[in-house]
């Protein structure tokens, strides 16, 4: 094995849930009465289908991407088909590399807003929240009290648009927008389980993350310091993160409103 690629562990985080690392994100296998699902594929050249076939017996139905970058999306061929929001697709299939080492050859079955996915006792309901990636969806798994936001809510930094491109919804102020949405189903989970940094974590993150945006939006002046070892660049011209207790956002100036973006 090359000496970059990680091995495959896992661990359960509730008796039905386990969290795989080694993949290049947080990935997750969802186990329900009567089948299975992957949240997340990560981007490892590694057969992530056989090491999920050592975790469970039940027939694996797929995976459910949060959204369409490729560190996400990376192992979908490894599963006969891929779960994920409209806007996600034309990433899905684009990798950071060569393309030639990666299997592309699967379905894509797109997900609206409101679909839920039964796996056999453990409903799963798709929220859309784009704003990081306008593909992304959260899963609020309905019957275990845990949501699962991808990047667009994560302990180590969101992202809002960090391209300097104006992209209407790529914005703070939809971020926040995104983050309201999901405080108003506070009620429907006790967990959140993100893209990246460590999962599970406390719900509080959402309160955390609509401060942080307000405060952007306010004014107050965020830091230069955005280049650390979990973003492979350079701080951009325009680019600065703030953030309050443990919610991190990294933003460009030109885009924390939506009218800048129009």
């Amino acid at each position: 094995m090359a000496e970059n690629i990680r091995p495959f562990t896992a661990r359960k985080i509730t008796p039905n849930t386990w969290v795989i690392t080694g993949v290049g994100c947080e990935t997750y296998l969802l186990l329900g009465d009567e089948m299975a699902m992957l949240i997340d594929s990560g981007m490892s050249p590694l057969d992530l289908n056989a090491f999920c076939r050592t975790l469970t017996d039940l027939p694996i139905a797929g995976v459910i991407n949060t959204h369409g970058h490729f560190d996400h999306t990376g192992g979908n061929g490894w599963f006969k088909k891929a779960y994920m929001h409209p806007l996600a697709v034309k990433d899905a299939k684009r990798p950071f590399g060569d393309a030639a080492q990666w299997k592309l050859d699967y379905e894509i079955e797109t997900l609206e807003e409101g679909r839920i996915l039964d796996l056999g006792s453990r409903r799963l309901e798709i929220i859309y929240d784009g704003a990081h990636s306008l593909g992304s969806i959260a899963i609020l798994d309905l019957d275990n009290f845990i949501l699962f936001t991808g990047d667009e809510l994560d302990p180590g930094q969101v992202l809002c648009n960090m391209s300097g491109e104006p992209v209407p919804g790529q914005s703070v102020e939809n971020h926040q927008k995104n983050m309201r949405k999901l405080k108003a189903r506070w009620d429907e989970y006790d967990i959140i389980c993100p893209g990246h940094n460590g999962t599970p974590i406390d719900k509080s993150y959402v309160n955390d993350f609509i401060i942080v945006d307000q405060m952007i939006m306010d004014g107050v002046p965020g830091r230069e310091d955005i280049t650390s070892p979990t973003l492979p660049f350079s701080r951009p011209d325009g680019c600065l993160r703030l953030n309050y207790l443990g919610a991190h956002v990294c933003y460009n100036v030109n885009s924390i409103f939506e009218d800048q973006l129009k």
